[in-house]
C-alpha cells in the first residue's frame, strides 16, 4: 500500500469512526444508553470529525450492518446494544449532537451573555430530549416485557396443543382398536349364526346368545361409523335369504328347525323384539330389560 493510501486510510473521518467504534466494541464498553454522560462522551469521541447532520444516518445504519455478523452481534450485545430495540439505537445520534453543541457553546468565543443564552437553550433541549427518550425507552421496555409474556404464552399454548394432539391420537387409536375388535366379533358371531341355522336341531339359548352378541357389535360399529362395512359383511356371510330374514323380517327359509323335538321354533328367538317396530339394519338394538324377559 502506498503512503498516500495509508494516510487516506488513517485520516478519513468515516474510517476513523469505524475504527474507534470497533475498538470500543472490542473492549466491551457500554454504548447503549446516551442519557448516561459517560456513554454520551464515549460516542462523542467515536464520531469525532463527522458532521452533525450525518450522525442520524451513519450511527444506526452502521450498527444495523454490524448486527448481521454473528461475531459482531455478540460483541454489540455485550456493549448493551440489541437489534430488537431499534429505538434505543435511533436515540444515540440526537443525544450526541446535542451534547456536542452544548460543549461547543461552552468553549466558544462568543460573548458571555450569548454563551449563557446558548447554554440555557441547549440544556432545555437536552431536558426535552431526555423526557422524550425516557418515554421511548419506557415504551420499548413495556414492549419487550409484552413480547416476553406473549412468548411464554405461545410456549404454553404450543405445549397444550401438543398435549391435545397426543390425546387425540390416543383416542383415535383406541377407537380404531375398538372398531376392529367389534368387526372381528361381528363376523365371528355371524358365522356362528349361519352355522346354527344350518344344523338339524338347535338350542334356543345358544341362539339368544349369538343374537345378543350380533346386536351388541352392530350397535358398536354403527356408533363408530362402520354401519356400511357391517352391513356388507352380514350380506356376504349370511347370504341374501338369511340376511333378509334376520335383518328385514323377510320370509324364513323352508328348512324349519324344531327345538328338542318340540313344536317348530321361530328361526330367531329375538326376532320379534328386534322388529319393534320395523327396524331396518340394526336400527333398534335389543333393549336390556327385554333380554331379561323369560322366553316363551
Amino acid at each position: 500500500m502506498s503512503p498516500h493510501s495509508s494516510q487516506t486510510y488513517t485520516t478519513d473521518p468515516s474510517v476513523r469512526f469505524l475504527q474507534r467504534l470497533m475498538a470500543a466494541i472490542g473492549h466491551a464498553h457500554r454504548l447503549d444508553d446516551p442519557r448516561d454522560s459517560v456513554i454520551c462522551r464515549r460516542w462523542v469521541e467515536i464520531v469525532e470529525g463527522l458532521p452533525d447532520g450525518k450522525l442520524f444516518q451513519i450511527i444506526p445504519q452502521t450498527l444495523r450492518g454490524l448486527f448481521h455478523d454473528p461475531d459482531n452481534r455478540r460483541q454489540l450485545e455485550a456493549c448493551g446494544l440489541r437489534p430488537d430495540l431499534p429505538m434505543r439505537i435511533e436515540a444515540i445520534a440526537p443525544y450526541v449532537v446535542s451534547f456536542r453543541r452544548f460543549m461547543a457553546a461552552r468553549t466558544g468565543a462568543a460573548p458571555e451573555s450569548k454563551t449563557r443564552e446558548v447554554i440555557a437553550s441547549l440544556r432545555l433541549e437536552l431536558r426535552r430530549l431526555k423526557t422524550q427518550f425516557d418515554k421511548v425507552f419506557d415504551h420499548a421496555a413495556a414492549i419487550e416485557q409484552e413480547r416476553d409474556r406473549l412468548a411464554r404464552e405461545n410456549h404454553d399454548l404450543h405445549s397444550e396443543v401438543l398435549s391435545l394432539r397426543l390425546e387425540r391420537d390416543e383416542a383415535q387409536r383406541q377407537v380404531g382398536e375398538a372398531r376392529s375388535k367389534a368387526f372381528r366379533f361381528l363376523r365371528l358371531y355371524l358365522f356362528m349364526l349361519k352355522e346354527e341355522l344350518q344344523r338339524r336341531r338347535h338350542d334356543a339359548i345358544r341362539m339368544v346368545t349369538v343374537e345378543v352378541a350380533i346386536e351388541t357389535n352392530l350397535a358398536t360399529l354403527e356408533a363408530l361409523g362402520w354401519q356400511d362395512q357391517a352391513q356388507k359383511a352380514a350380506r356376504e356371510i349370511l347370504g341374501p335369504e338369511l340376511y333378509a330374514a334376520y335383518f328385514d323380517g323377510g320370509p324364513v327359509p323352508e328348512s324349519r328347525i324344531e327345538i328338542d323335538g318340540g313344536a317348530p321354533a321361530p328361526y330367531f328367538p329375538l326376532g320379534e323384539i328386534r322388529r319393534e317396530p320395523a327396524r331396518g339394519f340394526a336400527a333398534h338394538p335389543v333393549a336390556a330389560h327385554k333380554l331379561m324377559a323369560p322366553l316363551r
